[in-house]
Parts: C-alpha cells; structure tokens; sequence
C-alpha cells in the first residue's frame, strides 16, 4: 500500500481545476486491488480557494491484519501556468500527530509521478486521449473518457467523466512486469459528501523516521 499512494494521486481529474468550484468535504470511494489484496480508497476535498486545492487520500485495507494510512497534499492553483504542489502530509494509527512530508517524498523518483498529472488546461491532458468508452465498474455502467499515461516502464491507463465530479475518476489500472508495487486497479464505488479530513496541517510536526517507515522510498536520480 505504501508503494502506491503517490501513484494513486494521479487519479484526480485536474484538467478541470481551472472552471471548477470544489466543495470541501465531496470527494469518492473506491475500491482497490493490488497484488491480491483488496483496499478502501476515499479522496475527498479538504480546503479551496482561488490560489489554492486541498485533497486527502484514505487507505483502508481489510482482512486479519488491517492497515490505514492517510495522506494529504496541498496544491497551488495556477490558471496561467502548471499546478504547483506546495506541501504534503501523512497520517497513520501509529503515528500521534500528522508529519509533513519533505521534498523527496512528495515525488517518488520512479514510474508515474503525481505532478506529471499537474494539467492547468484540458487541452494538455488530450495528448494522451484514446477514446470515449463505457466502463462497467461497482458505481455502475458509466460512459468515460480513456487516457494512457508511460513513465520508466509503467503504464497507467485512467477513465475518468464529469459525471462524478469533482474527483473525475471512474477506474485507473496500473501496470509494470519489473514493479510489483506498480500493478494495481482502482474502480469507483460512489460518491462522498460532508467528509472530514483526519490531517490538520497546522498540527504537522517534521517527518520522522516512523513516518517515513510508512512512505515508499525515494529513488535517487
């Protein structure tokens, strides 16, 4: 689970950030198969303004041994230029308070990374079109944009529609034969609103070594 979370970021539809109103507290479920294992995902909004996009990621995962992690990633809205990510934070049962994730965790260097879906305009995610599709998923059958993303061997492939705004997603499925931690598929549940967020960014202390035990590990360039 920790291997993917930052992958699974991209899911947000961010091509629509620059006509959309977010509402805080909305967001969706859904559920998460990677490597034989079935997760709860929920992303939902934390805060919005002109200038700025709080979004929060909560894992959940189920069986005899259960795991939960949440992470939180603050975005600068930029109408001219390309989103910016200005902090991130992670919060797990074991840890007392939220920790702020230091530059080399906010983008883990390998395969598909969150900011190479940082799309100011629709216009820029359309190179990667494939085609309109009906998606048959847990929400139900739903008509969705397909778009294929390639970074350092993984693929990803993402449907997403205005129809479930704001996040956008329908199903992601991601896949790489050299990165276990890089095949996984994610498929929309339903819709949220009036969640809360578990992560209040002023009570982030710097990250320590448990909350880096918690995180995938940087690769170095």
């Amino acid at each position: 689970m920790k291997k993917i979370i930052l992958a699974v970021a991209l899911s947000f539809s961010f091509y629509a950030l620059s006509s959309e109103t977010f509402v805080k507290g909305a967001g969706s479920e859904f559920k998460m198969n990677s490597n034989g294992v079935s997760s709860k995902l929920n992303i939902y909004i934390t805060e919005s303004s002109f200038t700025r996009l709080g979004i929060e990621y909560h894992f959940a995962t189920s069986g005899l041994i259960q795991k939960q992690m949440w992470q939180q990633f603050i975005l600068g809205l930029n109408s001219d230029g390309p989103l910016s990510m200005e902090a991130g934070y992670v919060k797990t049962p074991e840890l007392s308070k939220p920790e702020k994730l230091t530059s080399e965790y906010l983008n883990v260097n390998k395969g598909v990374k969150l900011d190479q879906f940082f799309f100011s305009k629709k216009k820029e995610l359309q190179k990667y079109f494939i085609g309109n599709e009906n998606i048959e998923v847990p929400a139900g059958n739903l008509q969705a944009a397909h778009y294929r993303k390639k970074n350092n061997g993984q693929v990803v492939d993402f449907w997403i529609s205005e129809k479930v705004k704001p996040i956008g997603m329908v199903k992601l499925v991601s896949k790489n034969p050299k990165e276990m931690a890089q095949n996984y598929e994610i498929e929309l549940v339903s819709l949220l609103r009036n969640v809360k967020a578990t992560i209040n960014p002023k009570e982030a202390r710097p990250l320590t070594e448990k909350g880096k035990s918690a995180l995938a590990i940087p690769i170095k360039k």
